[in-house]
């Protein structure tokens, strides 16, 4: 059975306001086709170290280069990837992330470089344990989602963090400062550490997912056992202060506490009889009052009509004051302008036959033409008779309402009285119920006020019993998660025995990394293992203290590959890719080499000799084996950073950056040449 890579990388663009640059990684001869093996050459600080970094921007780093000619014409990094199934054929997409800070987001496109859709058709958040995170579908292409590590994996009880792609950072890209800073495996730092042998762990089959699960399963019992563990403690503590221990101990309470309402209603009902029977002595008071109250009542309703009645009638009597003033003003009127009636010819002073009048439309006197309506001379009018009638209907309504006031009066009189009689037949009913009554009453408020107050207290009661009902039920709870718990513990120790032992893994991988060295042509190869924590040993020394830096350099490519290798080989979750920083660092002539370490014998000086003497040796076996181990294992990738490969790989350079504006490309940023 052929294993499947999860993706591969197509090929990278930075995108910039005026530029865009592009290294592919594509076959020359089908672009569908991935290389198996791309190398990035050219001199040095010509941006092929930057080519990696943006790959693994795209990928959920971080960081991203900040060179100043990065800043100055990069604004986006596209990361066109394959991504294979096991079942189906393989799609193109493009991972776009922004330059900005380590929460930047990301977006999925459709397609390659040259074809990916016009909007993204997924975005991701920066945050690894979101389910819509680039890390989380990253992890899904590598059938690796959902799985978390152990904080503390010595720990039964240890809090897990869920699994990130940035995890499995290590083994698919060996940086240049890993190859020989002495801290390979970070073993310098234990928290990584930790972290990088759990994620080895589960891609070796000696942790998977079953184990990330019984982790967490033993996870969340356990923060479920330390909360019912609180709540159990806090209603003890409480029930334990109110005086509460059991709920035989209540229920004894509360039956007394029944009985005693039970008397007391029984009392009430007597007092209510005692009042009801020397009720009857005072019936002949209580209706005495009722009919002093409903006489009251009555004269109050007429009363009530009168005085409404009485002040409707006032603006009626004005307005007939109003009226006899009117006729009073007419009748000044027409003894006023009969005086001024024309008796004399007023140009011979002669008197005149008749009195002047309007004929027509003709004055009689001076004959002019009227052009206004003048009626004939009339009679005056009679004005006294309809006065008269005016007065007499006034002097009636006068007299009317000084009845109604009258009458009025009277009522309040009546009403005062009605009140006195009202209070007297009060008074009288109070004397004989204070009498008989009220020691009764009394007793019935006692009673009551018993009553209330034993209610409260079978309340309390009632509560306290169903708290203690619920910290029973949460002790049942708490039974059962304790034992939910220690089954789960159990489990996972059992799961731990019966996984492949982690010798056995360790033996793997130590046996291929000897293999490794050998076809690398290492020097006097022998005792090559790795130990607990993934930390190479060869010749029994530490990887760091085997006096040369250019062995370092081999060790950790080595160690490197050999993780690669068997990950692939047993498809059990690696992306399918790696790449490297400089695979001849420490090696080549001119190269910058790290001073001998002390301690060094003669034996590691001769090692050192040896690896100079046959430096371009050994980087043609490295490039040897890599290509023959990945002619047997189609879909693997790898992309080496080399400032000089030899010229048998000439074929596998996708770019050659040579630092020279007259030999573009110049670098990179291709722009960048130094010309204006």
């Amino acid at each position: 059975m052929t294993n499947l890579p999860a993706f591969n990388i197509r090929a990278l663009r930075l995108v910039g306001p005026k530029h865009s640059y592009r290294v592919d990684f594509t076959d020359p001869h089908d672009q569908e086709l991935v290389r198996p093996l791309s190398i990035i050459a050219g001199e040095i600080s010509t941006g092929k170290t930057t080519v990696l970094e943006f790959i693994d921007w795209c990928l959920g780093a971080k960081e991203h280069p900040e060179h100043d000619e990065v800043i100055a014409n990069v604004r986006s990094a596209q990361l066109a990837i394959d991504v294979v199934g096991p079942d189906t054929d393989s799609a193109q997409y493009v991972v776009e992330r922004a330059l900005g800070t380590k929460t930047t987001s990301a977006y999925l496109y459709t397609g390659d470089l040259d074809t990916m859709s016009g909007t993204p058709v997924r975005s991701f958040t920066s945050e690894p344990s979101d389910a819509e995170s680039l890390s989380h579908y990253l992890l899904q292409l590598c059938g690796l989602s959902g799985l978390r590590l152990d904080q503390s994996p010595t720990q039964a009880d240890s809090k897990t963090n869920a699994l990130s792609f940035r995890d499995l950072q290590p083994l698919w890209f060996l940086t240049n400062r890993r190859l020989d800073n002495g801290d390979l495996a970070y073993e310098r730092q234990p928290p990584r550490s930790i972290k990088l042998n759990q994620v080895v762990n589960i891609l070796f089959g000696v942790s998977d997912t079953e184990q990330s699960t019984l982790s967490r399963a033993v996870e969340e019992l356990g923060a479920e056992e330390r909360e019912l563990a609180r709540a159990v403690q806090t209603l003890r503590t409480f029930m334990s202060d109110a005086g509460f221990t059991s709920i035989k101990d209540i229920d004894s309470e509360s039956d007394q506490l029944r009985i005693r309402m039970a008397e007391l209603n029984a009392q009430k009902r007597v007092i209510d009889d005692n009042i009801s029977a020397r009720g009857d002595f005072t019936a002949e008071l209580r209706a005495n009052y009722a009919e002093s109250e409903k006489q009251a009542q009555r004269i109050q309703t007429e009363l009530r009509d009168r005085d409404t009645l009485a002040r409707r009638l006032e603006p009626l009597r004005a307005q007939y004051a109003d009226e006899i003033r009117r006729l009073d003003l007419v009748a000044e009127s027409v003894n006023l302008f009969d005086s001024l009636t024309v008796v004399t010819c007023p140009a011979c002073q002669s008197k005149l036959q008749s009195q002047p009048e309007v004929v027509g439309s003709e004055c009689s006197l001076c004959h002019s033409h009227l052009t206004t309506d003048i009626t004939d001379g009339q009679s005056v009018p009679d004005l006294s008779t309809e006065r008269r009638s005016l007065v007499r209907r006034l002097n009636q309504l006068l007299a009317f309402t000084q009845e109604v006031r009258a009458e009025g009066d009277k009522l309040r009189r009546d009403l005062d009285n009605a009140n006195a009689a009202v209070r007297e037949a009060q008074s009288a009913l109070d004397r004989v119920s204070g009498d008989i009554i009220s020691p009764f009453l009394t007793q019935r408020d006692e009673i009551q006020q018993s009553l209330g107050d034993t209610h409260v207290e079978l309340k309390t009661l009632l509560r306290a019993r169903q708290m203690l009902l619920q910290l029973q039920q949460k002790e049942v709870e708490l039974l059962k998660a304790s034992g939910a718990l220690k089954e789960a513990r159990a489990r996972k120790a059992r799961y731990l025995q019966n996984v492949t032992p982690r010798d056995a893994t360790l033996s793997t991988i130590s046996e291929r990394l000897f293999k490794i060295l050998e076809d690398f042509g290492y020097p006097k190869v022998s005792l090559v293992h790795v130990d607990r924590y993934l930390v190479p040993f060869v010749r029994g020394r530490r990887y760091d203290k085997v006096g040369s830096s250019g062995a370092m350099t081999l060790i950790a490519l080595a160690w490197e590959l050999a993780l690669f290798e068997l990950a692939f080989e047993q498809g059990s979750g690696h992306p399918g890719f790696v790449i490297v920083d400089s695979p001849q660092k420490n090696l080549v002539p001119g190269a910058v080499s790290l001073p001998t370490p002390r301690g060094s014998d003669d034996e590691d000086a001769e090692v050192d000799q040896f690896i100079r003497a046959r430096s371009r040796n050994i980087v043609e076996n490295i490039y040897r084996h890599v290509q023959s181990w990945l002619a047997r294992h189609a879909g693997a990738q790898i992309i080496f950073v080399d400032n000089q490969p030899p010229s048998t790989v000439n074929q596998h350079i996708v770019v050659r950056y040579s630092q020279n504006p007259d030999d573009p490309p110049y670098g990179l940023i291709e722009n960048e040449d130094g010309h204006a």
